[in-house]
């Protein structure tokens, strides 16, 4: 626990000292929904569930730029080098890294509630807002798997471009942006397979207080046990490449 601890002070003084990578990533969610959720008529359920979208969207977007990108350039600091020659566990690192992308994520989702607030005039109770803010933890556990995965496939040049053409397709693809009854049939057809679709989901039933459908429940499942092990795989080979 004292490990884990520490790794947790170290991932937020760094990040903490790099204002320009973090902050852009939680305010942009918050922004986009003052453009484009905003818009929307403020009665009914279509309005919360844009926050509910957008508020997905803050979460992997967190985890791509976070992770994806952060990681990616750890990977080229002599200091985490340094620590991957010490005889111990990496686990306390990878879990202080999930935890403290939880807390960006949390924040990122607490501006988006009030921009819903301040521009939208959208309310949501006290228990729609708590089922929301718990949805997204719980989906930003296989989001961050997703955003380690990234860090350790790509390098540090790559991990911003390829995070954006990763990300942007997966937002549209997961209706975070549009509506799913809005897309055309084949869109949303492979809508139903993409994992920010089967994270929508749970949002949206968050909102609307009902239970998700059970296969996108398997399937955002799946998709966790699938991400950690691509994750394993990725740090034998990263550990092979540059540790032989």
């Amino acid at each position: 626990m004292t490990a884990l601890f520490a790794h947790i002070t170290i991932q937020l003084r760094r990040l903490l000292r790099d204002p320009g990578f973090w902050a852009p990533t939680i305010l942009f969610p918050a922004m986009f929904y003052s453009f484009f959720g905003a818009s929307m008529s403020p009665d009914g359920l279509y309005s919360q569930f844009s926050i509910a979208s957008f508020s997905v969207y803050a979460v992997v977007g967190i985890a791509f730029y976070q992770f994806g990108a952060g990681i990616a350039q750890d990977r080229e600091d002599p200091f985490d080098a340094w620590m991957r020659t010490l005889p111990a566990s990496t686990l306390p690192n990878a879990l202080a890294q999930m935890l403290v992308a939880m807390l960006f994520a949390l924040i990122a989702v607490m501006l988006v509630l009030v921009a819903s607030h301040l521009f939208g005039k959208t309310q949501l109770d006290t228990e729609q807002t708590w089922r929301l803010l718990g949805v997204c933890m719980l989906i930003a556990i296989p989001a961050s798997l997703l955003g380690i995965a990234l860090g350790y496939a790509a390098s540090a040049k790559a991990a911003s471009a390829l995070a954006n053409l990763i990300f942007l397709p997966l937002a549209f693809l997961g209706g975070l942006w549009i509506p799913p009854i809005a897309m055309p049939d084949i869109i949303k057809e492979i809508s139903l397979w993409t994992p920010t679709r089967q994270m929508a989901e749970m949002a949206w039933a968050g909102i609307a207080n009902t239970m998700p459908d059970t296969n996108f429940m398997l399937g955002l499942a799946a998709y966790t046990i699938g991400f950690g092990i691509l994750i394993l795989l990725l740090i034998k080979r990263d550990r092979q490449k540059r540790f032989g």
